[in-house]
């Protein structure tokens, strides 16, 4: 909230933010409206935000089609050694013999969502262990402050805090070495 408190303040000075905020207050009859909606936002900072929220978008989603496929793969051929290894000794109707055609693929269904699923599991997983690598790389540096660790990392300063106590009960890193 600070850095936005700082950009919305720095923006203010701009000739952009002038003329909106000029035009607004033609619009509204007021003489300045300092609670204004439109802010000069520049485009790297408009980028920045976009890729901040489409790279776990993308990695996630490539996590699911991996798993998906892997778990296809290995349900439709689970599928077709159930269906060679086990065949029925008699069948009662006509009925089981389309659910014994079509086996593999139920079979490659259930793998796909069960695959999907461990996609997305893989993918925290190592989402939380690069967190962990890089938060024991930036303390190998001197990096202790909390704040500034988050701020490197893109990440939440609870969110930093909370790995952080996480590191310190595994003993990967040291309670005296954080600043406050």
């Amino acid at each position: 909230m600070e850095s936005y408190a700082k950009s919305i303040g720095i923006m203010k000075g701009t000739p952009f933010y002038k003329k909106i905020a000029k035009w607004e207050s033609k619009r509204s009859g007021n003489k300045a409206c300092s609670n204004s909606l439109w802010t000069n936002i520049s485009i790297w900072q408009l980028l920045d935000r976009l890729l901040f929220l489409i790279q776990p978008i993308a990695e996630y989603t490539f996590g699911m089609h991996i798993g998906l496929v892997l778990g296809w793969l290995v349900g439709l051929c689970a599928g077709h050694y159930y269906v060679n290894h086990f065949e029925p000794v008699y069948f009662d109707d006509l009925s089981q013999l389309s659910f014994w055609k079509e086996a593999p693929c139920i079979f490659a269904k259930h793998g796909a969502l069960t695959g999907l699923a461990i996609g997305v599991i893989a993918i925290a997983i190592i989402n939380g262990t690069l967190l962990n690598q890089r938060v024991t790389s930036l303390f190998e540096k001197k990096i202790t402050n909390p704040n500034e660790i988050a701020r490197l990392l893109d990440k939440s300063v609870g969110q930093i805090e909370r790995k952080m106590n996480k590191l310190v009960k595994k003993g990967r890193i040291s309670r005296k070495a954080i600043t406050p």
